[in-house]
């Protein structure tokens, strides 16, 4: 085993890792968020639809892209068939190529991770303390492109590791009181709604995704027996390993805040805004107090103290029964 073996172990791992939190995500919405049982609701519009959306645009995208002819493009449509209730879809012709058909029932998956580095990549240029991951992220491409013969061979998970670290503390910085903050957590979960795959994607990219690991498995072999041969592919496993490490650091942040929605949707309503307001009141006061040198907190702190006020208040509500919503 080498240090090139575990970069493209990271690289096929981390795909499939974030592919199936955009799945799961989707399975536990069902699970524990009302609101997407509600389709047409207010409620569900804002949380549930734009993912939808995303997700059929995708599959229309994928149609252009290999110049498959649309049909019918409703990106959301809440229609009843059966005992089914469908919401958007992408009508075409189905073409005979697997590759064309891997494309198209794939490009949410690649859609939702393009957008989710972009966006993990630009919220952290709103950090005034860490302009940016760009340079670090090439800097850690860089530094895997050199680790293939590097006796260490967790060397590469290590680095991964850290660099989600100083992602995740990064938009930490923002703190509560940043509407940019809210803003980063709502897109990570509409992004990772769009990413999940539905039966009928994974039943008709079902060619190319066995072509794909069966590719995975060659080069796995290769890099296990023959480190040198990364230089054949110069730069592609590892820069895998950092776009979806990246994503998954994104990911995180996205099944937080879906978290804390599911978990608020069990109160009563006007309650809901309780945990919300306290969460921000305290991002005010920490900051203030900090400002006036009565304690001394850097922002990912306050923005962890302030989340665990949210946390503490949100179960102590729903510890009691008259603020939780009946059914």
């Amino acid at each position: 085993m080498n240090a090139y073996f575990i970069i493209v172990l990271l690289g096929v791992v981390l795909f499939f890792v974030v592919w199936t939190l955009g799945w799961l995500l989707e399975r536990l919405s069902h699970l524990l968020l009302t609101t997407t049982r509600e389709p047409g609701t207010r409620s569900w519009y804002m949380l549930v639809g734009p993912g939808v959306a995303l997700h059929e645009s995708s599959h229309a995208l994928g149609c252009l892209l290999t110049r498959t002819e649309i049909v019918e493009f409703k990106p959301i449509n809440i229609e009843v068939q059966d005992d089914q209730i469908v919401l958007g879809y992408v009508k075409y012709r189905k073409p005979a190529s697997s590759l064309k058909n891997a494309i198209i029932n794939l490009a949410p998956v690649a859609v939702s991770l393009l957008l989710l580095i972009a966006f993990a990549l630009g919220a952290t240029y709103l950090v005034p303390e860490s302009p940016g991951l760009g340079g670090d992220a090439l800097s850690l491409w860089n530094d895997l492109i050199n680790a293939k013969l590097n006796p260490d061979i967790f060397y590469p998970v290590t680095q991964i590791a850290s660099f989600v670290y100083l992602f995740l503390y990064t938009v930490a910085e923002l703190t509560v009181v940043n509407p940019i903050f809210w803003i980063v957590a709502f897109l990570a979960m509409t992004i990772m709604f769009s990413n999940a795959p539905s039966d009928v994607d994974i039943k008709n990219a079902a060619g190319g995704l066995k072509a794909i690991i069966l590719f995975n498995i060659i080069w796995l072999t290769v890099a296990y027996f023959l480190p040198d041969a990364g230089w054949i592919l110069i730069g592609f496993y590892e820069l895998l390993a950092v776009l979806f490490a990246l994503a998954l650091g994104f990911a995180a942040v996205g099944y937080g805040f879906f978290i804390l929605i599911a978990a608020m949707s069990k109160l009563r309503s006007p309650l809901q805004i309780i945990p919300i307001a306290s969460c921000i009141i305290s991002g005010v006061a920490f900051w203030y107090l900090d400002a006036a040198a009565v304690i001394s907190l850097s922002l990912a702190s306050q923005t962890i103290l302030a989340v665990g006020v949210l946390i503490i208040i949100t179960l102590i509500m729903l510890m009691l029964r008259p603020l939780r919503r009946s059914g």
